[in-house]
Parts: C-alpha cells; structure tokens; sequence
C-alpha cells in the first residue's frame, strides 16, 4: 500500500451536499494527536485492514482506542453541517463517522485530500480503498496525473 507520509502537510476537507446533522456528522477527539499511529479501519465494517506484509517502515502502529465504548473519556467535536460549510482537518488527526443504524439520517459529503510539497508516498503493510498510486513508486513526491500539483496565486 502506498500513502503519503511523514509529511506535516496534509488535511481533508470533507464538504456536505445536504444537511448533516450531528448525529451522523464526522465527528473528531479533541486534544493533542501525540497517540503515534493507528492502524487503519474500513469505513463499511470499522475492522482494521488486512495486513499484506509486515513491513511498517519503522513504526509502530496499534488499533484505534475504543472510542465508542468510552465516549465519556474523550472531548468530542461534532456539528450541524449545510452546504456550502466545510470542514477542514489534518488527515492524522482521530476522526470518524457514526453509523445510522435507522437508516432514516443521510449523509452526502465530498471529501478531498491534499497534501503539501513535502509528501512522499509511503509503504505500508495493508491495502487501501481505493488502492490509487498514480504509477508511482515509494519515497516518490506526490506530483503526477492522478495527483495534480495546484498552484495557489
């Protein structure tokens, strides 16, 4: 699996295209991100992605804190969204997306990632969804068809 990595500049900016009430917004934990690294869970099922290799480039992953189990020991942030707001966040801080179990709330976002000059795609150890790599290879920037450089005046 490739990804960027060990780059400070990174963040998502999720955009909803109705309403989102709290209920079923993304919800983050405030406070220092300083955990280190979590494995990644799927959105679908919230299990961990299969390992494919066991290679972790150096570092040490564990599985996410049982967030919902303990809501209570944890700071969470969450809101009323519209279109036209945004949220904005590093793409390493803690976040996620309750379910609804009713099925009687949507939710209709767009999300995007960037990342700054200084991301390089990195090895991991599991496969992503989707697994896009623009052809490129580890340790490469990420400047490519599939990853455009954008140029802000």
């Amino acid at each position: 699996m490739v990804t960027p990595d060990n780059s400070s500049q990174v963040c998502s900016i999720w955009v909803p295209v109705e309403p989102v009430p709290m209920e079923t917004c993304v919800q983050f934990v405030r406070g220092p991100q300083g955990w280190g690294w979590f494995y990644p869970r799927k959105f679908a099922t919230t299990l961990n992605y299969s390992l494919t290799g066991d290679d972790t480039g150096r570092k040490t992953f564990r599985d996410v804190p049982d967030i919902d189990g303990d809501r209570d020991k944890y700071d969470i942030l969450t809101w009323d969204v519209q279109p036209g707001n945004c949220i904005v966040f590093h793409m390493k801080a803690l976040h996620g997306a309750p379910a609804d179990p009713s099925l009687s709330l949507r939710r209709r976002v767009v999300s995007t990632r960037w990342v700054g000059d200084d991301a390089v795609l990195a090895e991991r150890p599991w496969e992503v969804s989707p697994p896009i790599t623009g052809g490129l290879t580890y340790c490469d920037k990420m400047a490519c068809y599939t990853f455009p450089l954008i140029l802000i005046l």
